[in-house]
This record gives structure tokens, C-alpha cells and sequence, in this order.
């Protein structure tokens, strides 16, 4: 076939850039759309290489590391603070001991492991 390459495929991505906010970068492209063809790839390669020798920005909207055992510790203490405010209010239910009351913790947190969502991807 002729016009196909050899090789490895190149690798594609997109950026969206938005009026009003990335401005001077749209102006910039513009600038750019005026030169030989291949002008803009090669120099938005040599913009990124640059940006990867320089000091690296600090990520602002990273999310909050989460130390899963302590959030572990808050949630049972809390529901064992709920649950002991309910102790003997609760007229049919038979009277637990407390490793009864522990299993039924346990049991609780592990239903409520499978609905805690800890972030989502943007």
C-alpha cells in the first residue's frame, strides 16, 4: 500500500482548551495554524519537553490521601457510640453481649464497605 508507515502507530490525544480561560494558549495555536504544516505538532513537543526539564507544578486539585484504617476506627467508633445510645430502647429485642454487639458492628461495616465510593476519575 502506498502512504502507510512502518512502525509503531503513533500515540493521539486531545486537549480541550476553553475560551476565556486558556486564551493565550488559543492565540498562541492560532499563531502557530499560519505555519508550515507540522509546525504546531513540533511545537507543542518542544513546549512539553521543556515543561518535563523544568521544576514540576504542584497538583491543585489533587485528592486528599485517605488512610482507609483510621476512617475504619472513626466509623466504628461511631456506630458503637449510635448503637449504645439505643441500649435496652428497644423493647423486642433480646439483651446482647458484647460480642454480640461486636459482630454486629463488624457486620454493619462490612455492608457499608461495599457502598463507600472514594473518588471518582474527572
Amino acid at each position: 500500500m502506498i502512504g502507510r508507515r512502518q512502525g509503531p502507530r503513533p500515540i493521539k490525544f486531545t486537549l480541550r482548551l476553553y475560551p476565556g480561560q486558556d486564551d493565550d494558549l488559543i492565540r498562541w495555536l492560532a499563531v502557530l495554524d499560519e505555519e508550515h504544516v507540522g509546525a504546531k505538532t513540533q511545537a507543542l513537543k518542544e513546549t512539553l519537553r521543556r515543561g518535563m526539564r523544568a521544576e514540576p507544578l504542584p497538583i491543585t486539585n489533587a485528592a486528599p490521601v485517605l488512610d482507609m484504617v483510621e476512617m475504619r476506627r472513626v466509623v466504628e467508633a461511631a456506630v458503637a457510640s449510635a448503637l449504645s445510645r439505643f441500649e435496652g430502647t428497644i423493647g423486642s429485642s433480646a439483651a446482647t453481649t458484647p460480642a454480640e454487639e461486636d459482630d454486629e458492628v463488624e457486620d454493619l461495616l462490612e455492608g457499608f464497605q461495599y457502598s463507600l465510593v472514594l473518588g471518582e476519575d474527572e
